[in-house]
């Protein structure tokens, strides 16, 4: 099988030559800057400017000289979304995004809201006023189906591509972390008002994006997270209330407009969510947070293993940052044996890859994948 065959049979939950792996193929799969650099190194590959995929988390493009040397099966379009055109640089460490909302990111750290459009004031006349944007000033696609027909003829990767499907997230965003929160218990017309419009500015520009290139990608995928370590960050009541309404709309707009797979990425605690997700159009899950409660890949193979995919399920929390390569193999060998049989799981870290993570241990984890994926399995116990 080549790798496109191989991310594709899996994602049918049909068992490929071998487990497919992924780093890079989504924005919660990747390894921010630092790390990457190392990577290379440890590769024996030369240490170059890096592109980036993302500017608030910090995160790379990776090149193609380690997608060969890890073997891995997904490459990812060319952004979409995220036009520089539409953001206002105001630092070295400072910007404001297509939203309209201000980032920073403090020495050694990572990119947070320094000041939200609706942190002072939020009501549903407030959402009438705000200057939103243009959802075709949200999306770059001149060019983009000509770069993807290339990357499709020249390669065999599975291509996917990235979409807008936030909720929760957006919210907190725009309004500020605890303030959503509090809107979400006690603030109802705002949060219908917010929702409202974000949701149809997110169809708005996925249609744009869709309509271009909807046909030419392999998998396409959205990203809200849910969950906390412990559970989930809102309860069901509230997602089903304020959030469900918005992803059947989102999920099954893409389900209709591309017959690429629909992957949803969803951190943390959020067993209670993914029969609803699945309702919803939602054909593989990521990433699998593992040491997460209720998130035990055994259980969810075998509870909703014949109608969705898994992707991820390599700890980030203790076992990539903290392990030997000898514990990531064993946390490798684990995860196949639990969630690979019949097909439907795709290798990767849950979450991006940081600066404390050894780069063996990255390039253990794709060699352990490589060696211990291939079907038929056997048992690594």
């Amino acid at each position: 099988m080549n790798h496109r065959e191989r991310v594709l049979a899996a994602l049918n939950r049909r068992e490929p030559d071998r487990v497919p792996m992924d780093l890079g193929g989504t924005l919660a799969s990747t390894v921010v800057g630092p790390a990457y650099a190392r990577l290379r190194s440890a590769l024996g590959l030369a240490v170059q400017e890096t592109r980036e995929s993302m500017r608030y988390a910090s995160l790379v493009e990776i090149d193609e000289d380690v997608r060969v040397a890890l073997d891995v099966d997904i490459i990812h379009a060319p952004r979409a979304f995220g036009s520089g055109d539409q953001m206002n640089i105001v630092s070295e460490n400072v910007f404001v995004d297509e939203w309209g909302i201000r980032w920073r990111k403090p020495e050694d750290g990572h990119y947070y809201v320094e000041s939200p459009p609706f942190g002072n004031e939020a009501t549903a006349a407030t959402v009438e006023r705000h200057s939103w944007p243009d959802p075709k000033d949200l999306v770059r696609v001149e060019g983009l189906a000509e770069k993807i027909k290339s990357i499709r003829s020249e390669t065999d990767y599975a291509i996917s591509l990235e979409l807008r499907g936030r909720t929760l997230s957006l919210g907190q965003f725009l309004r500020g972390f605890g303030e959503w929160m509090m809107d979400l218990a006690s603030n109802g017309s705002f949060v219908d008002a917010l929702m409202e419009r974000t949701t149809q500015i997110q169809l708005e520009a996925n249609e744009l994006i869709l309509k271009e290139v909807g046909t030419l990608v392999d998998v396409v995928y959205t990203a809200d997270d849910l969950g906390g370590q412990n559970g989930p960050l809102v309860s069901p009541e509230t997602v089903r209330r304020f959030f469900n309404p918005h992803y059947r709309r989102l999920w099954g707009h893409i389900r209709a407009n591309t017959p690429a797979k629909l992957l949803h990425h969803c951190c943390g605690s959020i067993y209670p969510f993914i029969q609803d997700f699945i309702d919803f159009g939602v054909e593989a899950l990521n990433p699998i947070q593992v040491s997460a409660s209720n998130m035990d890949p055994v259980r969810l193979k075998r509870e909703f293993g014949d109608v969705l995919a898994f992707w991820g399920g390599i700890d980030t929390r203790d076992v990539m940052p903290r392990g030997t390569p000898q514990q990531v193999r064993r946390e490798v060998a684990s995860r196949i044996s639990q969630m690979a049989p019949g097909g439907g799981f795709v290798l990767a870290a849950v979450h991006n890859l940081q600066p404390d993570v050894p780069p063996a241990n990255i390039v253990e984890l794709f060699r352990s994948g490589g060696e211990l994926g291939r079907y038929p399995l056997r048992s690594h116990s």
